[in-house]
């Protein structure tokens, strides 16, 4: 892929470096151990007027048709934007999700009256989308989900459970996966279903994890009704929108990642120069080695923004991303909280190594080899799909 900034480029990039300078909030900074989710769960309110400023100044969305509040603009120049934002250390936007995930499946497979109902507000962050993909019993074998959709005449009545909900707590929306045909093969019976989580039936429950935040969450389905307009594409064709969205969820987080870890690993390295540690042999072995690893992801991420040019939807080559940056993220913590030694212990208090931030960081990035697909599954995939291995 080309990597140098065209006139077009490089205009783009004046402006978005001048709207941030004049209105990135003033006394922003990244509280320390909080991760995205954690923190839009804690500053919400505030992260939506900034989402907003975005959005009108139209820095959300950016590759989207112009008739849905994009700019229509080449996918590279998603990775300017991210760029310009992590050297900004501008704040984070909301409705990741519904951005990344739902807004795809959508533009590929929505029908018209869907996609004007939707994408503007999902895209302003009006509207706020969670994810119901897992289940109990149903997280890497998301085939065998058992939450039920039946057609009774012109609605569907939903009964099951979702978990592992993201941000489900203060969401409006969500993008679910139904058993549509009980009786029909398993990838064949599903559907991609539209439910407001507002609707009556539907019990939404936060969920405690390692790193003390709660925007995960268990939601609950009790004979709750959603009108059959809400099924996106075919009633059994939730498996195919599924693996779409699931490209773009793959490839995102190698772009979305890859700017955002030089930034912590270079901060990390200063570090390191000021204790004096890069006099140890071990030390500066494991700093090559995630200096070498990130120029991998970045290259990871351009090819899938490469793809993305060329108008095609991330394939499976986009696990090639989610495994690299997985794999990487761990490894970046763990060395940085390694290398506090005792303090790495501390989550809080004076002694507190940056207040934290790595210690939440770490915590955090054991998820990451497992939402989206495990690492076993990545591996499976560019085994079978990239590859052309066969199954063993």
């Amino acid at each position: 892929m080309e990597l140098t900034l065209t006139p077009e480029d490089r205009a783009f990039r004046d402006e978005l470096r001048d709207f941030l300078a004049r209105e990135k909030p003033k006394d922003w900074s990244y509280p320390a151990g909080a991760s995205y989710f954690e923190l839009c769960a804690t500053e919400f309110e505030r992260l939506r007027a900034w989402h907003r400023k975005l959005y009108d100044a139209r820095f959300i969305g950016i590759t989207w048709p112009e008739e849905y509040g994009g700019r229509n603009a080449p996918a590279h120049q998603e990775a300017i934007l991210s760029d310009e934002m992590i050297r900004a250390g501008a704040p984070p936007t909301v409705n990741l999700l519904g951005i990344t995930l739902c807004a795809p499946a959508l533009l590929h497979h929505g029908s018209d009256a869907q996609k004007a109902r939707y994408l503007r507000k999902l895209l302003s962050g009006e509207e706020i989308w969670c994810q119901g993909y897992s289940e109990p019993g149903s997280g890497s074998d998301l085939a065998s989900l058992r939450t039920r959709a039946e057609l009774r005449g012109d609605h569907y009545v939903v009964n099951g459970q979702k978990v592992w909900t993201t941000d489900g707590a203060y969401a409006d929306w969500m993008f679910c996966l139904v058993r549509t045909e009980p009786d029909a093969p398993r990838h064949k019976g599903i559907g991609f279903l539209l439910i407001d989580v507002r609707s009556p039936g539907v019990d939404v429950r936060p969920l405690r994890q390692i790193t003390g935040g709660s925007e995960f969450c268990e939601v609950f389905f009790n004979d709750v009704v959603v009108p059959k307009e809400n099924m996106v594409g075919h009633p059994t064709q939730g498996w195919e929108i599924a693996n779409t969205v699931l490209g773009y969820e793959r490839g995102s987080q190698a772009l979305g990642s890859s700017a955002s870890f030089d930034a912590d690993f270079e901060l990390l390295l200063e570090q390191l120069k000021d204790r004096g540690a890069g006099r140890d042999p071990e030390v500066r072995q494991r700093a090559a080695q995630l200096k070498i690893e990130l120029a991998v992801l970045r290259l990871v991420a351009l090819k899938t923004l490469a793809r993305m040019r060329d108008g095609a939807a991330p394939g499976p080559e986009a696990s090639m991303g989610k495994l690299c940056k997985s794999e990487l993220e761990q490894k970046l913590y763990s060395f940085a909280v390694d290398q506090q030694g005792p303090y790495g212990s501390l989550w809080d208090g004076t002694h507190a190594v940056d207040g934290g931030r790595w210690q939440g960081a770490m915590l955090w990035a054991r998820a990451g080899t497992i939402y989206a697909g495990s690492s076993e599954i990545q591996r499976n995939i560019i085994a079978q799909r990239v590859l052309g291995l066969p199954r063993g």
